[in-house]
């Protein structure tokens, strides 16, 4: 067994207190490898317009500004 495809024929045939076994055994080896996910912050998007616009665009608001980007 050494491709995906037969890694995953297989494991569609195991009883399912062996794909339990399976998953804690993949997960376990994420975790040792660092590579568990962390949730990401959510983007802000006001911040980043004041960055670009500034606090006060002259001449519209921001509101349309932005509606005027999307476009």
């Amino acid at each position: 067994m050494s491709t995906l495809v037969e890694i995953e024929e297989a494991i569609v045939r195991l009883p399912e207190r062996e794909v339990d076994q399976l998953a804690a055994w993949l997960e376990g080896r994420r975790v040792r490898q660092g590579a568990v996910a962390t949730p990401s912050r959510e983007p802000d998007f006001l911040a980043r317009a004041r960055l670009i616009w500034g606090e006060q665009p002259a001449g519209e608001t921001l509101s349309e500004l932005v509606s005027r980007s999307r476009a």
